[in-house]
């Protein structure tokens, strides 16, 4: 009873440790969103941006379908003459954090001292969606998120997953 117990406090433990990442949402209260029922995805155009050289063009493609599939769970259908647009960016915060190692002394100068300063890149990845009234072209909602840079943006799943979640305010 008692290793059940334990056992169920680690696992809750553990599921409240998983993060997932802040999505941060906007809407023009001016628009009833309700009233959208079909879209087209717009993605951006690497080879006519030439400081999007640095992001995988696989990755956009997955993107892309993860909006397609998110937004026809919602009941959306795909056309060539949508009442949204919906355009996505992506880009890269580079971070630069520096850590003091205190073990060991050296000779600095004239002066012993034990700093050894280090510093780490970190990646994270951002990823602005705008939803677009395609009449007037003005974004009727957002959403905006940071997620870290890792193998999974490999794998369509977790591409979904994300995407998924960060348009589940929308409507």
């Amino acid at each position: 009873m008692i290793r059940n117990i334990i056992l169920l406090s680690a696992l809750s433990l553990m599921a409240a440790c998983a993060s997932s990442p802040y999505i941060q949402t906007d809407s023009d209260r001016n628009y009833d969103l309700s009233s959208y029922k079909s879209f087209k995805v717009q993605s951006p155009d690497v080879e006519d941006a030439p400081e999007l050289i640095s992001i995988n063009p696989i990755l956009i493609q997955r993107i892309d379908r993860a909006i397609e599939s998110s937004l026809e769970d919602k009941g959306l259908k795909i056309s060539e003459k949508p009442d949204l647009v919906i355009r996505f960016y992506l880009g890269t915060k580079r971070e630069i954090d520096r850590s003091s190692d205190l073990g060991g002394y050296g000779y600095y100068g004239r002066y012993f001292d034990s700093r050894d300063q280090r510093y780490i890149r970190s990646d994270k990845d951002e990823i602005s969606i705008r939803f677009h009234d395609a009449k007037s072209d003005e974004v009727v909602w957002y959403a905006f998120t940071r997620f870290k840079r890792s193998n999974n943006q490999n794998d369509q799943e977790a591409i979904n997953t994300l995407i998924k979640e960060a348009v589940s305010g929308f409507n």
